[in-house]
């Protein structure tokens, strides 16, 4: 790209990414308030409610993600390959933002039984448990949160699409794109 700005660089999803993650801390928030201020409210009840809260903040992360590969190609073709991109070695075979959006994507689709093929291969690639759920820390939803962030905060994990959005734009040069 020559010595200009591209206007599609400019990051203008972030502030309603921002929006939507707030709303749903503030969300997730007042159900933590709940488990001291009410005494059968316990952690169990916490993510029954919360699951639901976490879901949509994957599918907000999906959007986002998949909003900047069109601002960045134009289209969404090949978006697997883009969303490989990461900074950071990882143990897994699959990136954070594969993970993100394989999340989203379980979310949406999680009470139609086993999850669609792609999905399927994400979640056992990080060896999240979609099966058979039976205690919900145990469920992909809470143990894919505790890989992108062993607190469940849904910033780092909004730092972290950020963050990939910049790696993005500054691998045109390498993809030729």
């Amino acid at each position: 790209m020559n010595e200009f700005t591209h206007y599609l660089k400019v990051d203008y999803r972030e502030v309603s990414l921002e929006i939507i993650i707030n709303g749903l801390n503030n969300a997730i928030d007042s159900l933590k308030k709940q488990i001291d201020e009410i005494h059968w409210y316990d952690g169990d009840w916490f993510m029954e409610e919360s699951e639901p809260i976490y879901g949509l903040a994957f599918i907000a992360l999906q959007n986002y993600i998949n909003g900047s590969i069109k601002d960045f190609k134009g289209n969404l073709n090949n978006k697997q390959e883009l969303y490989r991109i990461e900074n950071n070695e990882s143990k897994y075979p699959k990136s954070k933002i594969e993970l993100i959006v394989g999340l989203a994507n379980y979310s949406k689709h999680k009470d139609e039984a086993i999850p669609h093929k792609g999905t399927k291969e994400l979640l056992d690639c990080f060896e999240l448990n979609y099966e058979n759920v039976r205690y919900l820390d145990k469920s992909a939803i809470f143990q894919g949160l505790t890989i992108l962030s062993n607190d469940w905060d849904l910033l780092k994990i909004k730092a972290i699409v950020t963050k990939w959005r910049e790696l993005l734009w500054n691998q045109e040069i390498e993809l030729n794109i």
